[in-house]
């Protein structure tokens, strides 16, 4: 046999080597390495209606509904859902791509967070997809220790774990499903803020104007402290000053990035609840948002409503239309800034 017969002889051998390889760890394993854990789940993405999150002890988490133009939270009577976070655990999920086989053995399914959800100390959380058809259920578990990107699943009702690629951002409550964004509207486009508490004051706060406005300038403030000042606070007491220059800013800016905790319906306050706290925003352009806070036995809960003219009219129509017949609760940093009082913005006397 000639020199060149053999190499190519031994090149064939080499070929038929790697592709026998692949067949018996096909053969063994019952799949191809990175292979879909969900073939054929991304091109159904869009005809999924219905998604049913489960935690420990078959514990309702979530159930989310498609509806005509976005998706809402049942267990919520019907609040807008995170369409975002939907999105990003079904595309994880059809996304996802088998690293390895992990156990079968139920007695190890623990050390993975795929033990099954009739038990109150399981760790994993159930997705159940819907789409009219035959529904697809996985137990999503831990990450491995110390990994990025990779997490333990088990296809509902079947022996086989597996490791798969992916995150997935599941949260423990329906109310990590809910559309959080409230309003955005920062201090630069506050010109005033008027807090007034039933049977007592009225807490106000304004836009310092260019020219030094003396009815707002707090006792003893100099100058430098004056330019730190965006808003002043209105009505101090003779004698007394403010904690520190500037602390009406925190009000003015309650409005940005506000996000809320929790949604329910507006019979949650009851027939009577009270007279509420209401916190009055206007802007520069003519947006008026009033907040009403109700001190509830189990916290503070708080409804919107705007109001505005000219172009701030559709602006205030679109709020209500999103907020209005909705009672929220919120981060506590808000609630406080939402019901300040002007003797908790003075310095000790």
């Amino acid at each position: 046999m000639s020199r060149r017969a053999l190499v190519l002889l031994l090149a064939a051998l080499a070929i038929l080597a790697v592709i026998a390889g692949v067949l018996l760890r096909e053969d063994q394993n019952g799949r191809r390495p990175e292979e879909l854990l969900l073939p054929g789940l991304k091109e159904q993405l869009n005809a999924i209606q219905r998604i049913v999150v489960t935690g420990p002890g078959n514990t309702p988490v979530a159930t989310l509904e498609r509806g005509t133009d976005d998706w809402t939270v049942t267990e919520h009577s019907g609040y807008p859902a995170d369409v975002a976070r939907i999105r990003r655990n079904l595309l994880a999920l059809a996304e996802a791509r088998i690293i390895e086989e992990k156990t079968s053995n139920p007695d190890y399914y623990a050390r993975l967070g795929v033990q099954d959800l009739n038990s109150t100390t399981a760790a994993g959380i159930q997705l159940t997809l819907e789409d009219g058809k035959e529904p697809v259920s996985v137990i999503v578990g831990l990450a491995p220790a110390g990994s990025s990107g990779e997490t333990y699943v088990r296809r509902t009702g079947e022996p086989t774990s597996w490791l798969v690629t992916g995150t997935f951002d599941l949260g423990k409550s329906g109310s990590d499903w809910l559309a959080r964004d409230l309003t955005d509207v920062p201090a630069g486009r506050i010109q005033s803020v008027a807090i007034s508490h039933p049977g007592l004051e009225t807490l106000r706060i304004a836009r310092r104007p260019a020219a030094t406005a003396t009815s707002m300038v707090r006792t003893g403030a100099s100058a430098g402290d004056e330019e730190l000042a965006e808003f002043l606070v209105a009505d101090v007491p003779a004698g007394r000053e403010l904690s520190y220059p500037g602390v009406g800013n925190g009000v003015a800016g309650v409005l940005a990035d506000l996000r809320l905790e929790n949604a329910e319906p507006r019979a949650v306050l009851g027939a009577n609840p009270g007279k509420p706290v209401v916190a009055r925003f206007v802007t520069t352009d003519g947006l008026v948002i009033e907040t009403s806070a109700w001190r509830l036995p189990d916290g503070t809960r708080f409804t919107f409503l705007a109001s505005g003219e000219g172009a701030a009219s559709a602006e205030a129509a679109t709020l209500n239309a999103r907020l209005g017949g909705w009672v929220y609760t919120l981060p506590s940093f808000k609630t406080e800034q939402l019901t300040r009082r002007l003797q908790e913005l003075l310095a000790p006397g």
